[in-house]
């Protein structure tokens, strides 16, 4: 039997559907990390991932990416202890909507992350995280290669042509630094308040005697902008003096650090 030749073009259609519907369905979870990396400008990668690209794991990781630019082949940074779950629903993808859920080990419940490509809602959520170290995160951490208990809390948050809507908390207990014996430094909150293209920062001190107050922006034109002030007890005073003369220039009593500006 001789097939006519637009049933022969059909046949090759769909078999060319078909084919690329598998290989999309079976795209690895390593097609996660570049789409991370490329919606992060290379500051967040997944390393160590396994599962495809709709349900797998990884372990998030905090770039240097002054480091990340030399060997993109080893991803250089702070990876966030425990390892990160996704689930990823397909369907919605064919329309333009985003539908997915994010665990993260220590988080009570994974949060849902909803919308389409130009914006992008993600449900409120908190994690706890054993001590980090966060001396590979580049210029300035380091040099002080800080460590600590890290937290997070958010509200609903949106994100919209490379803004942020929303409120974040982070809280680091008990930091300590390699550069003195004084431990620990003091515990810290940094408030973080999205106003769509600009998001403003704050720390305050919650315990400990390295005072740190300051204050910031962030935006995607200019980066981060902060300056914060810095100050120990008097109790302390002479223990973290040649810290605090470490970590910015003096003035009188006070140590001023800028980053950004």
């Amino acid at each position: 039997m001789r097939l006519h030749p637009g049933r022969i073009l059909a046949y090759a259609l769909a078999g060319l559907l078909g084919a690329v519907l598998a290989l999309v369905a079976s795209a690895p979870a390593s097609f996660a990390d570049l789409a991370l990396a490329r919606a992060t400008s290379g500051r967040m990668r997944l390393a160590e991932t396994s599962g495809s690209i709709w349900q797998g794991s990884g372990r998030l990781v905090l770039v240097d990416t002054g480091a990340a630019g030399e060997n993109r082949s080893a991803v250089a940074g702070v990876a966030v202890p425990g390892r990160i779950d996704w689930n990823v629903r397909a369907l919605p993808l064919l329309i333009g909507q985003v539908d997915a859920s994010l665990g993260i080990e220590g988080m009570a419940q994974p949060v849902r992350v909803q919308g389409s490509y130009g914006e992008v809602r993600v449900s409120g959520g908190a994690v706890a995280l054993p001590s980090v170290d966060l001396g590979r995160m580049g210029s300035p951490w380091n040099t002080l290669r800080p460590s600590g208990a890290l937290s997070l809390r958010w509200e609903n948050l949106t994100l919209r042509q490379g803004g942020l809507e929303g409120r974040a908390q982070i809280e680091l207990r008990d930091a300590s630094s390699a550069m003195t014996p004084v431990r620990p430094l003091g515990s810290y909150r940094v408030e973080i308040v999205g106003r769509g293209g600009q998001a403003d920062l704050s720390i305050q001190t919650l315990a400990g005697p390295l005072r740190l107050q300051g204050s910031g922006s962030f935006t995607a034109q200019t980066g981060l902008r902060f300056t914060a002030e810095a100050s120990a007890d008097p109790a302390e005073r002479a223990s973290l003096d040649s810290f605090l003369g470490v970590i910015g220039p003096r003035e009188g009593s006070r140590t001023i650090i800028k980053i950004g500006t």
